[in-house]
């Protein structure tokens, strides 16, 4: 079984696992009984409309009808979400803390609705993207708090790369980025921030903390002509530096601060570890070149390819396949470095991800899915995952791109809001 005949078996699960609600089909986390329908980027719905607008980039139409289903769904969801913002912005009531964050929310709704539109060029979802963006816009320049939540999963520095994304008015833009630098904890002159008021913690890599907000904050500064917020986010990236530089020249900062008894200090991933943070490295590469950022981002790449991974090492490293703590994630950005570089060895080493990632599947007539393990449970291997950043469909999209990369090095790839377009390899045309 190679790569793109594993991911349509695991997109064909995918599809099995489909609900009906209302404007199409809602998608769970699992196939376990009893779970909830989701329709967020990184369980549900939204996630799964970008493994189906993969498949339309591969040239692969056997998922449109259940795409042009979740486009209905999202579609519905978008609206009502969109309309419910605008009535609580007007009559001041309290917002909820993650409906709106890019793998949360509505972000994200926005975020797959326009994916799957410049995919398969379908105006239905691009106007549906519009209208979302739209609202977020809106509410972000009432001056209300669009999420407690900072960071780029769930909070406001998400928000703010998928309203520069979609080319929002900068006033909204411009609000959001503001707050988050009012937000941050600063240290010897060095900016982190705390994912959300109630944590007592620090996450610096991508997900959760200095990393992406820092990410979010360069984005805002090249496209809003803002050199303030470019400072900002070079202050943080020296601080990821300083907190992450190795005796053997690599870059691995540690997943949170102070750390937590019992777990990895290092972890290696898009959400904590070198692959997410290098992105931070990537744009203001992009905005000050020959300032050492691209060698950072090296560096980090280094650690990544040097931790061993994707071998087990011990108990509770790389258990996890998906693209956000595992070999998916992991796989995504070889692939970048090898279309921005030409480096073949990048090619190559995502190809021997898929390989493991391939002996783990589970393929039956229900089709291919992946499990990940915890070795503190028993028995260690957890019910497969439906969605993009932890179940097939995200592992599905990965191997469909590296399917088409393998055919051509200049393969486009879908645009992500927190991958902004300058440091992307060809993106699709707006």
């Amino acid at each position: 079984m190679d790569a793109v005949e594993a991911a349509c078996g695991a997109l064909r699960w995918v599809v099995r696992a489909a609900q009906p609600a209302d404007g199409g089909l809602s998608w769970r986390e699992t196939r376990e009984p009893a779970v909830p329908d989701v329709d967020d980027l990184y369980s549900g719905t939204a996630g799964v409309l970008i493994a189906f607008a993969e498949a339309r980039l591969s040239g692969i139409d056997e998922f449109d009808d259940a795409a042009l289903a979740a486009v209905g769904r999202l579609e519905s969801v978008a609206a009502a979400s969109g309309a419910d913002l605008l009535r609580r912005v007007r009559t001041a009531d309290e917002l909820s803390v993650e409906e709106l964050g890019l793998y949360t929310g509505l972000a994200g709704h926005a975020t797959a609705l326009r994916m799957w539109a410049e995919a398969a060029r379908d105006e239905r979802a691009a106007t549906a993207a519009r209208g979302a963006i739209a609202d977020l816009a809106a509410a972000a320049t009432s001056g209300r708090t669009l999420s407690s939540w900072r960071d780029v999963i769930a909070g406001e520095a998400g928000i703010l790369l998928t309203l520069l994304d979609l080319d929002c008015e900068p006033e909204s833009a411009s609000v959001l980025a503001e707050r988050l630098v009012a937000g941050a904890v600063w240290t010897d002159g060095e900016p982190d921030w705390y994912a959300h008021p109630d944590i007592s913690y620090l996450m610096p890599n991508f997900s959760h903390g200095a990393a992406g907000i820092g990410c979010a904050l360069a984005a805002a500064g090249a496209a809003l002509d803002r050199p303030d917020l470019i400072e900002v986010a070079q202050a943080a990236a020296h601080r990821l530096v300083r907190l992450g530089s190795r005796p053997d020249g690599t870059i691995a900062v540690p997943t949170r601060i102070p750390p937590k008894e019992g777990q990895a200090s290092i972890s290696y991933g898009w959400c904590h570890g070198p692959t997410g943070t290098l992105r931070l490295f990537e744009v203001l590469d992009h905005v000050h070149p020959g300032n050492g950022w691209r060698q950072h981002a090296d560096s980090c790449r280094r650690a990544v390819r040097e931790s061993g991974l994707p071998a087990r090492l011990y108990p509770g490293f790389w258990d996890n396949l998906g693209q956000c703590c595992g070999t998916a994630g992991v796989g995504e950005m070889a692939l970048d470095r090898y279309q921005e570089s030409g480096d073949a060895g990048w090619l190559e080493w995502s190809g021997a991800l898929a390989d493991d990632v391939l002996s783990r599947s589970i393929a039956d007539d229900d089709g291919v899915r992946w499990s990940h393990t915890e070795h503190r449970v028993s028995p260690p291997d957890l019910p497969p995952e439906v969605g993009w950043m932890q179940g097939a469909a995200g592992i599905a999209g990965w191997l469909l791109r590296l399917g088409r990369v393998r055919r051509d090095q200049s393969a486009r790839r879908l645009p992500w809001p927190d991958q902004p377009r300058s440091t992307q390899g060809p993106a699709l045309a707006r």
